[in-house]
């Protein structure tokens, strides 16, 4: 559950009135929150959630943990603009399995850094210890994994308005169709990272010791409980836990996944999409309770009614579980599973503003999802977009997360607004008192001719050139104000940051 009420020794300097003020002047859109329940204080928009793996109770594990693996192989290159930016604590570096437990946290990162196309880095510190972050608090004996997240208090209207307008797939548009008239709770709570995702300012503010203040690096902090008997290579060892399953489990939730059911009024995003029967919802721990996007219609997963678990994770079953699940609230030993573009987990990511990159249609009906192909080739002489220097570019194969096919002249996807654009390393012929410009610094391909700007308040002007450039192809898109706006942002703010100052 989400165990907003653990009592903490680093509370009362959560909501000093000096750093109410630095946060409040740091980011948008909290205007009007109140203090979280806990601490009291300044109203501040933002606390910390606390949500655990649990280990089974109806099989015993007494294994030990593995030792001396060496590293695992990792898993595929990200094909998608999210960056998860791991740091390790000491419990890890200083273990001796640590090459192991960090590959494998680095293959949990690429899974969900491969489906998930938001331009944003989420920071998280991973630790593996039995305690928590305050180093302190013991684990209880029946956690496998704990998360301790930043979240961020914000009026119902201003998460709606920017959730449905970050809409990019299928899923998002039938979610945002089930989703209510008028507001079911006065604020709702998302993560500092999930708030990020669908263009909102919530900084991270947490540091090492999972306390919260102005210019605390993480976004969250993983902790794996060390006294548990993992193992961090796959296929996992019977009478032990799959590390990577339970390191994904928490990486969701510090990237949104979570209830604040029996918690608080606040609901958190997730909360939106629990149902008891076709148009009706459940917002309660009592009844059954399942996870659907289409008004109650199609039920994906049960969410866990057991209060000795999280109300924002899955039903689970007896051990050995039929269908193991990522986010099931109850982990058995000896199973493995991962985040997919089709499982619950990634559509739930989905539907709450990550930006799933779908090579396919979800067509899911029951608890085991299925999956229809719908990306048509591309149709000669049309070729299909690639990252500028990536083998195959300018041919049909290799996308860049938009799914687009392009006029072979223009075989380079430009990452600001994933549209082709032409591949120029020179750049174009400039007049006098003009350079060319392009935005390579920043991951994209378009070029043009600029002013040279000397001082940084001569930025947008200097770039305005290639700003519309940029913003022209934001048009088609589903969100234009969104692309029109981060094309400003980014363009510019490289343009101040940069010495002598430059579009480049």
């Amino acid at each position: 559950m989400d165990r907003q009420d653990r009592p903490n020794a680093l509370a009362s300097g959560i909501y000093s009135p000096a750093l109410a003020l630095a946060i409040a002047m740091a980011r948008v859109g909290g205007v009007g929150a109140t203090p979280l329940e806990r601490g009291g204080g300044a109203a501040l928009g933002v606390g910390r959630t606390e949500h655990v793996s649990y280990e089974s109770t109806d099989v015993r594990v007494d294994a030990a943990p593995e030792l001396d693996q060496g590293a695992t192989a990792v898993v595929a290159n990200s094909a998608g603009a999210l960056v998860i930016n791991p740091t390790f604590d000491s419990s890890i570096t200083s273990d001796p399995n640590s090459a192991a437990i960090e590959a494998m946290i680095t293959n949990a990162i690429s899974i969900h850094e491969s489906l998930f196309n938001d331009p944003i880095v989420v920071s998280i510190r991973f630790r593996y210890s039995m305690t928590y972050a305050d180093g302190t608090t013991p684990l209880p004996s029946g956690f496998l994994a704990a998360s301790e997240s930043v979240i961020y208090r914000e009026p119902w209207n201003t998460y709606i308005s920017a959730l449905t307008a970050d809409a990019t797939t299928a899923n998002d548009a039938t979610a945002n169709a089930s989703l209510p008239d008028s507001a079911l709770s006065t604020i709702i709570d998302p993560s500092s990272a999930n708030g990020r995702a669908i263009g909102l300012n919530t900084p991270p503010v947490m540091f090492a010791d999972g306390s919260l203040g102005a210019g605390g690096p993480y976004d969250g902090i993983v902790t794996l409980n060390s006294s548990k008997a993992f193992k961090f290579t796959r296929p996992p060892t019977s009478g032990m836990y799959d590390a990577q399953r339970l390191t994904e489990h928490e990486i969701d939730e510090v990237l949104g996944l979570g209830s604040s059911i029996n918690v608080r009024s606040d609901l958190r995003p997730q909360d939106m999409f629990s149902w008891s029967a076709a148009g009706v919802r459940n917002l309660m721990s009592s009844g059954s309770r399942y996870f659907s996007i289409d008004s109650g219609n199609t039920n994906l997963v049960g969410f866990n009614q057991d209060p000795s678990g999280d109300f924002g994770d899955w039903l689970s079953g007896s051990c050995p579980q039929g269908t193991p699940y990522v986010q099931d609230a109850f982990s058995c030993a000896n199973q493995a599973s991962d985040v997919t573009r089709t499982s619950p987990e990634g559509i739930n990511l989905d539907v709450i503003g990550y930006d799933l990159i779908m090579t396919s249609m979800t067509t899911t009906t029951s608890r085991t999802p299925t999956t229809t192909t719908t990306t048509p080739p591309c149709q000669p002489p049309q070729v299909e977009c690639c990252p500028a220097g990536q083998p195959g570019c300018g041919v049909c194969g290799t996308d860049c997360g938009n799914g687009a096919c392009c006029p072979p002249a223009y075989p380079v996807c430009d990452n600001a607004d994933r549209r082709c654009a032409v591949q120029a390393p020179s750049g174009p012929e400039c007049s006098p008192g003009q350079v060319p410009c392009n935005d390579a610094a920043l991951g994209f391909t378009d070029v043009a001719c600029c002013s040279q700007p000397t001082k940084k308040k001569q930025c947008a002007g200097a770039c305005s050139a290639i700003i519309a450039e940029c913003k022209a192809g934001c048009t088609t898109l589903s969100h234009p104000r969104k692309c029109k706006k981060r094309c400003q942002t980014a363009i510019v703010g490289h343009c101040k940051r940069s010495q002598p100052h430059a579009c480049s």
